[in-house]
């Protein structure tokens, strides 16, 4: 009856409430002492995907784990459970801090705590002033945005490899990049170079960074904006970069579901994330990226293997529910002279034609041959002004009903 009691009194401000995992009223009590400034609820012990379950419905600021030994009722060791239950939090709540509970007299349980990922250790035989400092630091050092409005994400799918999803993605970000920090300084363009072959982003932004996808995939319960700003590859324009790893073979059996997570805990902190699939092998990961995308641009060139392998592309999508209404045509490398026409190819497919862009495979070759984007060569190259009216466009959706009609950011990006 105590515990119980206990657990209701700490229940009343939801929005500072830290869930405790355990099955010991004697730590539950301990931590509700230290913590007096905070509400520990407790969770006792159950089977991990419960727990998992039950913890979430807290909506916890705070999740602490007993690392102890001795968690529960009998003697048994649940250190095995806490690590499962760890690795589960970052999956599941990857935003949440988890911090283990244990003492120094059982330090296998720091050991274990620490190789799980936990964010902090409690040591339960120091002072409680200890514990309360290590919380107020950890909680005031967590940082969200200021306002919690997620960023728009644009994925970019090539037919195939080869028709210029990675070169129309870096102009498309180098583009919002100008036209963000022109507007606002705080504003922030992402790349995800998840293109094949790896790193061609990086390469054609003239930027080298060893912090990969995976980095940030196995660190997403760690990313905020600190991490963001300093780990992350960073363009001279200002966009950050993340590639994937040069072993690709560190991709294989990742979690769809945590990519997602992990997507969605970075379209907190840009205002705009261009997303680059070109040539990715993992179609079933790929359509789950795109259904979580605000825009999804098909590129294609007028090239008999690209049309086919976009038809085959197209009836995988059309087998899922997603939303076809944010599906749109990239046609690149257009030459009237080539064959079917751009709207013929939009009609033939089915789907909206976002831009069309003139083939210049000769410019685009001498301005990356130079570290430079086409637009730092030659700012009023027709293949620019086509990437400048499409930026409008994802951004603007009604600049769509006003095709041609450049905004005042785009004549002045185009000024000498």
């Amino acid at each position: 009856m105590e515990q119980q009691g206990l657990q209701r009194e700490t229940t009343q401000n939801d929005s500072n409430r830290f869930v405790f995992c355990s099955s010991n009223g004697a730590h539950l009590r301990w931590l509700a002492h230290a913590l007096k400034e905070w509400h520990v609820v407790q969770q006792e012990l159950a089977p991990i995907a419960l727990l998992t379950a039950r913890v979430a419905e807290c909506k916890p600021r705070l999740v602490l784990l007993d690392f102890s030994g001795n968690c529960g009722d009998s003697a048994a060791n649940c250190t095995a459970d806490m690590i499962a239950l760890a690795q589960m939090m970052k999956s599941k709540l990857p935003e949440v801090p988890v911090v283990a509970v244990g003492t120094m007299d059982y330090p296998e349980g720091a050991v274990a705590a620490l190789r799980a990922g936990v964010h902090h250790f409690i040591d339960m035989t120091a002072p409680v002033e200890e514990a309360h400092d290590v919380i107020y630091k950890l909680v005031a050092a967590v940082t969200a945005p200021a306002v919690a409005i997620q960023g728009t994400l644009i994925t970019l799918l090539g037919a195939r490899s080869g028709v210029g999803s990675t070169t129309i993605s870096v102009h498309l970000a180098d583009v919002l990049q100008l036209r963000k920090s022109a507007q606002h300084k705080d504003y922030q363009i992402g790349l995800l170079d998840l293109g094949l072959p790896a790193g061609d982003g990086q390469l054609y932004l003239n930027v080298a960074g060893t912090y990969s996808f995976m980095d940030t995939l196995r660190n997403r319960h760690r990313l905020d904006r600190t991490l963001i700003q300093t780990a992350l590859t960073n363009s001279h324009n200002g966009i950050k970069v993340i590639s994937l790893p040069r072993m690709l073979k560190e991709m294989s059996g990742i979690s769809h579901e945590d990519v997602l997570s992990l997507l969605t805990q970075l379209r907190l902190y840009f205002d705009v994330l261009v997303l680059d699939l070109g040539g990715f092998a993992d179609m079933e990961l790929v359509e789950c990226m795109a259904n979580a995308s605000d825009q999804v641009l098909f590129v294609t060139d007028q090239s008999a293997g690209a049309l086919v392998s976009l038809s085959s592309m197209l009836k995988e999508f059309n087998k899922l529910s997603g939303d076809a209404s944010r599906r749109k045509l990239v046609v690149n490398r257009y030459d009237i002279r080539y064959g079917m026409s751009a709207p013929q190819i939009a009609e033939r497919f089915g789907l909206p034609l976002a831009a069309v862009l003139p083939e210049c495979t000769l410019r685009l070759m001498s301005s990356a041959n130079q570290g430079k984007l086409l637009h730092e060569v030659n700012k009023h190259d027709p293949y620019m002004r086509e990437i400048q009216d499409l930026a409008e466009k994802l951004l603007n959706p009604q600049a769509e009903k006003h095709a041609g009609k450049l905004s005042s950011w785009v004549s002045g990006l185009l000024k000498p």
